[in-house]
């Protein structure tokens, strides 16, 4: 069983898209993200995802981030961020703060380190 899909919006703008999937016995998704906030799906399937793309509304109009391509990947979060002034793109978000925070707590020097 996969993780549901997770579109995480980091702009300060609302965004729209569609997650593509790499054969057509799996439906696109379409996702509609307010500022500052997350859209997940119900079920997220096996198919891998070969795109993830994004227009995001801004008040000088709509602009297309640059979207995220794959040759099919199984990951499940992604993040819309703004590069500059209009320029936006979807990242794969690759580990979660929680993650890296239980590494580091993880992490016992050894003697030779501490000295």
């Amino acid at each position: 069983m996969s993780s549901p899909l997770e579109i995480i919006n980091s702009t300060d703008y609302i965004i729209s898209g569609e997650v593509s999937y790499m054969t057509v016995f799996c439906s696109n998704h379409y996702f509609f993200v307010k500022a500052h906030s997350n859209w997940k799906s119900e079920k997220r399937g096996i198919c891998p995802i070969i795109e993830v793309s994004a227009t995001v509304r801004t008040p000088r109009g709509l602009f297309a981030a640059q979207p995220y391509i794959s040759i099919g990947t199984t990951h499940s979060l992604f993040e819309v961020v703004q590069i500059r002034e209009n320029v936006f793109k979807v990242l794969r978000v690759r580990n979660s703060t929680i993650e890296k925070s239980a590494i580091l707590d993880i992490y016992n020097p050894t003697f030779l380190e501490k000295i």
